[in-house]
């Protein structure tokens, strides 16, 4: 015990400040810090090297202070709890702490020794802190390189079978008998060429011999049978046995690659296929466009997008979503086309490359897609009707690039959608400008509403009854100094697709409420107007809040304001009735736009608070002239009548489709038949005064 105070004793008289001024300790190139312990709790600095001053930037001013005094809240108990344990343990310890950075985390070890006095008290614990960041970053990149395998290799031990010059077995490892079942002592001293299969013995031979002569080879995956009699996937490699310079013999490493092998496989399969589908997907049809393109192969792009499918995954889910995914496959699959190569592009796109076709079949083919998408589905016990949009190009009259096909593709895909749901549309030339002018126009729609190019129009919903006005319609309509005037069919599909169109609804409903309070203060007998709130406003949180606003602002009259939404609105059942529920406390009447034009549901009308039913002109420009429309229009007249709704008949523009409303007891109609949209000062000449 004295002996080793003495040696102790030695080193302490080792740290006095002269020796500190001369910088022996400073030049160590490790942390270094000696504290006085005060009690097992409490410690003070006596010296910090420069480096130690430098990293927990401190100065002289530290010495007889403890950490509390010095350092962070957070760092000194860090400390403490530290120094404390080698205190009251009266033995080294080390333990290690992270400093984040901006450019990144350094790693400390710091190494605690206690130094006793004569009677074995710890008086001081010299702290050695060095910098292992690159231990930790080389241990971790290690640990990172190993997991990135440890998928193939965790169940993959090697086997390794050493043989004498002629082939005789002379030891196997554990692992042989997992690879192949086969025990060693059903090995020793049997040739290797035994256990070979026949089909690669004679390359097995040739590195075999290879190996002899010192030349390491290899046979890479290989089939091979197990004792048991099933298949697996290997890789083996022969290497010299070399013994005082001269090759005695020869080891086989060999390795259960099949795991590997299977997961290459299907690797493979998941980078040109599908998993959902079952189709190649767009890598494959990128390569086989390519081929086709380098063999001046006449083809057939076509692109199909399923209409407003998001609906059926914000209705139903995503699961459903996807089941419907795989019916829409399967009745793709199921047209019997000559050259057709089915893939799927993207959620819910599918393009189809059809060899040797002309304009004409192509589109037969298009109409016949069309006519197998709008067959309908079963989702949870309800009929959902889909429909697509259809784009074409004829490679090579239409483009002999892989991108400048897609660009016009799309370009055809977009026009499709302009004509509605349901529509093909071959690239033609013009389409590059179209497509160009819906740049310029979306550009220009953002700053439409500061300009203040909007304004609003109104079509009178009539009473064919009395021929009276019963209410209105409000309509946008845009003007732009550049463009002119802009149809609704051009922007208000991009704001969709943009969302500006919740900025758009907010204007249309502040307008409506602002222009009923001017009529209301001029005296008029103001009917009430419907606005449209697009389906992607309609679900969200702000809605209620937006238009409550709008009607507080301007004092409006809550029966005055009619919202009117579409079926596809409706689609997600929670969220839709709750919102209808909220603008029905408001007083707000509720008009359902477009019935029978979108995924409709029976249900919609039983379950939601809908006030009006607008028959869409789709079916009225088929009443007399479509029995199948004329019979729809029918039923649907008759359903909202058993349910006590109103009915509004849209495009209403000759006298027989009066007569046929008449018959059917429809009061409210709305079309060119009465008027046209109207501007405010039309409205007020013709209605109001």
């Amino acid at each position: 015990m004295k002996e080793q105070y003495n040696n102790q004793n030695t080193f302490l008289s080792m740290i006095d400040m002269d020796l500190i001024r001369r910088g022996l300790l400073h030049a160590i190139q490790d942390l270094v810090f000696i504290v006085k312990v005060m009690d097992e709790e409490t410690f003070k600095y006596i010296y910090v090297n420069k480096i130690g001053m430098d990293y927990a930037k401190l100065g002289e001013e530290c010495y007889g202070k403890t950490f509390a005094e010095v350092l962070s809240e957070d760092t000194a108990e860090i400390l403490r709890v530290q120094y404390a344990k080698v205190a009251s343990e009266a033995k080294a310890h080390t333990f290690c702490d992270v400093v984040s950075l901006p450019k990144g985390e350094l790693h400390y070890e710091s190494s605690l020794n206690p130094v006793f006095d004569e009677e074995g008290v710890c008086q001081f614990i010299i702290c050695i802190t060095r910098d292992i960041t690159a231990q930790i970053e080389e241990k971790a990149e290690i640990e990172e390189k190993q997991m990135l395998f440890k998928s193939l290799l965790e169940y993959n031990n090697d086997s390794i079978i050493s043989m004498d010059s002629i082939g005789r077995i002379t030891y196997a490892n554990p692992a042989t008998y997992e690879i192949f079942g086969y025990r060693y002592e059903e090995l020793h001293n049997k040739f290797i060429f035994e256990f070979i299969n026949k089909e690669y013995e004679k390359d097995f031979q040739i590195i075999f011999k290879g190996a002899l002569q010192g030349r390491a080879k290899q046979i890479v995956s290989r089939k091979y049978v197990h004792k048991e009699g099933y298949e697996l996937y290997i890789s083996l490699r022969t290497i010299p046995i070399i013994v005082n310079a001269e090759i005695v013999g020869v080891y086989i490493v060999t390795r259960d690659v099949t795991r590997q092998v299977l997961n290459e496989m299907r690797t493979e399969y998941l980078a040109y296929y599908d998993q959902l589908t079952g189709l190649m997907n767009r890598i494959s049809c990128a390569n086989k466009l390519n081929v086709f393109l380098n063999d001046n192969t006449e083809f057939a792009l076509v692109f199909i997008d399923l209409d407003e499918f998001h609906l059926i995954n914000d209705t139903f889910g995503h699961k459903e979503g996807d089941k419907v995914l795989q019916k829409v496959t399967e009745c793709l699959s199921s047209l019997q086309i000559d050259g057709m190569h089915l893939f799927r592009e993207h959620d819910d796109q599918f393009v189809m490359l059809i060899e040797n076709i002309t304009k004409e079949r192509v589109e037969i083919v298009a109409k016949s897609i069309l006519k197998k998408i709008s067959e309908h589905f079963v989702i949870e016990e309800e009929d959902v009707y889909l429909s697509a949009s259809i784009g074409i190009v004829m490679a090579p009259t239409d483009g002999e690039d892989e991108k400048i096909l897609f660009q016009r593709v799309d370009a055809a895909l977009e026009k499709a959608k302009e004509k509605g749901k349901g529509h093909y549309q071959f690239y033609c030339s013009g389409l590059d400008c179209e497509r160009e002018q819906r740049f310029i126009i979306e550009n220009q729609l953002h700053r439409a509403i500061e300009k203040n190019e909007f304004c609003l129009y109104y079509q009178p919903q009539m009473n064919i009854e009395t021929k009276k006005i019963a209410s209105m319609e409000a309509l946008i309509r845009w003007e732009n100094k550049e463009l002119g005037f802009v149809s609704p069919n051009q922007f208000i599909p991009l704001a969709e697709r943009t969302g500006f169109i919740i900025k758009l609804d907010e204007w249309v409903v502040n307008e409506v409420c602002r222009q009923i309070r001017e009529w209301l203060n001029k005296g008029y007998e103001v009917v009430p107007i419907a606005v449209n709130i697009s389906a992607r406003h309609f679900r969200s949180i702000t809605l209620i809040e937006m238009i409550t606003r709008a009607l507080h602002k301007y004092n409006v009259p809550a029966h005055l304001l009619a919202i009117e939404v579409t079926e596809g609105a409706l689609m997600h059942k929670d969220i839709s009735k709750r919102v209808l529920l909220q603008l029905k406390e408001q007083n707000l009447k509720i008009h359902l736009d477009d019935f029978g034009t979108g995924y409709s549901s029976l249900s919609y009308l039983k379950t939601y608070p809908i006030d009006t039913l607008k028959i869409d002109r789709s079916f009225m420009e088929g009443i007399h002239v479509d029995e199948r429309d004329t019979n729809i229009t029918a039923a649907i007249i008759h359903l909202a009548h058993t349910l006590e709704l109103n009915v509004i008949a849209e495009g209403v523009e000759k006298a027989e489709q009066i007569q046929f409303l008449k018959e059917k007891n429809v009061k409210f109609v709305q079309g060119y038949y009465y008027s046209r949209p109207l501007s405010k000062y039309d409205v007020e000449n013709v209605y109001y005064k």
